[in-house]
């Protein structure tokens, strides 16, 4: 026979038992020890490697591009006089021709004129002097001429007083111009049309508090060691922010050094919030990156560690060669501006010839045939 399921009634609970399980609470005390040791381990790893990197940055600037300059001027000093030899020569043949290009330009010359001119000029200093006060007072008064021109037709409803006042240029379409690019506009609306526009008032970003000396001095009296004894790497890093922000009197980035500062005053350890352990990790790794980037385009340099490359004979090799190119590139690059001041001295000393004119005796019936 089957039999039949009963149903248990669970028993009520009393009162006491209800009481207990509504106002017992249970504290779960946290062992952060071990996350704290590993931020402690993650930021004295970074910190290591970063000294690391700034050491071989110390050694090449202060070692190794110190003596490699005085090995190659030992090795290859005949091969550097004639590379600076050529190169303050095509200087000054290049200045010869900007100054050829600008009296064409000035006067409306050909090249050859313009050569011509320039040596005259140059063998009558005096002369010269006065031309150029004779064409700075004509420009002068042209640009004053032009001025008065414009100014009724750019803008004819401002009177006198409104244009003195600068009030034609706060409309929209001049005030859209960025702050950087406002000299660059002054100075071609002014070629074009003769009027310069006023400067514009350049006024800093003010932050509310402290000014960047006050601050300075707070994050000086944080971080001197006469007060916190040796400094670690993270501190010599904030010190090195803090004088180069002062430099700049950037008040934002003084604030956020000096919050960096109150957040790790005490020294990381036993007592540190992990969140400030990691947060002093990520800054030293950005360090840390920024440093290897700049580790990797020094490295490019034949500087670079040259006590070592220096006992391999295809270094000194490669080094005689580039330096011998670089000298070829000079004697070709001189010759070709001599060529060209050659030929427009050949232009300037050819003499004028005189053409005759034909007499054309003119047609009364011309205009009735065309």
């Amino acid at each position: 026979m089957k039999r039949r399921k009963t149903s248990c009634i669970p028993a009520p609970r009393t009162q006491t038992t209800q009481a207990k399980s509504k106002t017992a609470t249970a504290l779960i005390r946290l062992n952060t020890h071990s996350i704290r040791n590993k931020a402690l381990k993650d930021y004295q790893k970074a910190e290591k490697d970063l000294e690391r990197l700034k050491i071989q940055l110390r050694r090449y600037h202060e070692e190794d591009r110190p003596g490699f300059r005085s090995w190659v001027h030992q090795h290859f000093g005949n091969l550097l006089t004639r590379q600076r030899e050529l190169a303050q020569a095509l200087d000054d043949k290049k200045n010869l021709l900007f100054d050829i290009d600008t009296l064409s330009f000035r006067y409306r010359l050909p090249k050859a004129m313009a050569y011509k001119k320039l040596l005259w000029r140059r063998s009558h200093p005096a002369e010269a002097e006065e031309e150029d006060r004779i064409w700075e007072e004509a420009q002068e008064r042209k640009r004053q001429r032009d001025q008065r021109r414009a100014k009724p037709e750019i803008f004819p409803e401002e009177s006198d007083e409104d244009f003195d006042s600068g009030s034609p240029f706060q409309n929209e379409d001049f005030s859209n111009i960025p702050d950087d690019e406002w000299e660059d506009f002054s100075d071609y609306f002014e070629e074009m049309t003769g009027i310069r526009p006023p400067k514009r008032a350049t006024q800093s970003p003010k932050v509310d508090g402290k000014t960047a000396k006050d601050l300075y001095r707070t994050i000086v009296r944080r971080l001197h060691p006469d007060h916190h004894g040796q400094m670690t790497e993270a501190v010599k890093s904030l010190w090195h922010e803090a004088q180069a922000a002062y430099r700049r009197k950037d008040t934002n980035a003084l604030y956020n050094i000096l919050a960096r500062c109150e957040g790790g005053e005490a020294g990381l350890g036993a007592h540190s919030a992990v969140s400030l352990i990691q947060n002093l990790t990520r800054q030293l790794k950005h360090t840390l990156r920024t440093t290897k980037q700049e580790i990797r385009q020094v490295k490019r340099d034949p500087a670079w560690d040259y006590k070592t490359r220096i006992q391999d004979p295809k270094f000194i090799n490669g080094m005689r060669r580039q330096l011998e190119m670089e000298i070829a590139d000079g004697e070709w690059n001189l010759q070709e501006v001599e060529e060209l001041l050659k030929q427009l001295e050949r232009e300037a000393n050819r003499p004028t010839r005189h053409t005759r004119r034909n007499r054309y005796e003119r047609d009364p019936l011309e205009d009735l045939l065309f």
